[in-house]
């Protein structure tokens, strides 16, 4: 073999060695969870805990493809999520689990709003318009919240806390939703449709349209913050962006043992 050809060999051996490190750093995902579809920033996963952080202009660009000509940048939203690879379905019954860590340096409050509009979790049936179903909200003013019943107050911030939702999705009287926090119930709906977020179209739930529930559509569940904006059509309400004012130090929080499937015993 000439000199020459050793050469390119060695140093192609060289190149590729020296990404070997990157490469076995590189974690994927838990199991069953990819990142969201219109990503804003990506979260970093370590040991089974998935870090996230959420900064202004973590926006995607990204068309939603419905032909509304929308996006997360045209709507002012911020998102950095991961979400089930595999959809739910109407009829069935599962357990969606976590445990959930808020950096106590945060600081957000929602004044003169019914919730937060912060997600840190939400159920939505997917490829329909207005079809958000469940939502779990954060700010530091009433720490975390399901709907709008307290999960963990803000004085838990820094602390991991334990976040569990058992569900049948029905459309009929057979029904349940139970939520607990730290194995206490704080949200409970039995004996009647789930399919369906009670005050869907009212104020606090403007982004679930009683006129467009598409029952068929499977339904996922999204982890990891995000900041609803005001919309395409800020300036008609005499705001001069889409965006809402959100702390320059970001917000990070974590997860970790992720869990859904079939309700354990």
């Amino acid at each position: 073999m000439r000199s020459g050809t050793i050469l390119r060999c060695v140093t192609a051996c060289a190149a590729l060695w020296a990404l070997l490190p990157s490469i076995a750093s590189a974690s994927p995902l838990p199991t069953g969870f990819a990142e969201a579809s219109f990503q804003g920033r990506s979260p970093e996963h370590d040991n089974g805990v998935v870090s996230f952080t959420l900064m202004n202009g973590d926006c995607s660009k990204k068309d939603y493809g419905d032909g509304r000509g929308e996006s997360d940048c045209k709507n002012g939203n911020l998102r950095s999520q991961i979400h089930t690879s595999s959809k739910q379905k109407l009829g069935g019954a599962y357990e969606y689990s976590m445990e959930i860590w808020i950096d106590p340096s945060f600081t957000y409050s929602a004044y003169g709003q019914p919730r937060s509009p912060l997600l840190i979790a939400e159920w939505q049936r997917i490829n329909a318009v207005k079809n958000h179903m469940y939502e779990l909200h954060l700010d530091t003013m009433r720490g975390v919240q399901f709907e709008d019943k307290n999960c963990f107050k803000p004085e838990a911030f820094g602390e991991w806390r334990r976040f569990t939702m058992v569900v049948k999705w029905s459309k009929g009287s057979d029904g349940l939703l139970r939520v607990t926090c730290d194995d206490q119930i704080v949200y409970e709906l039995a004996a009647q449709q789930t399919a369906i977020p009670p005050r869907c179209g009212e104020r606090v739930k403007l982004q679930c349209d009683p006129k467009r529930q598409n029952l068929r559509r499977p339904i996922s569940w999204q982890v990891g913050p995000k900041l609803g904006g005001f919309g395409t059509e800020y300036r008609k309400h005499g705001l001069d962006s889409p965006f809402r004012t959100f702390p320059g130090s970001g917000l990070r929080m974590k997860v970790r043992n992720l869990y859904y499937g079939p309700v354990r015993k």
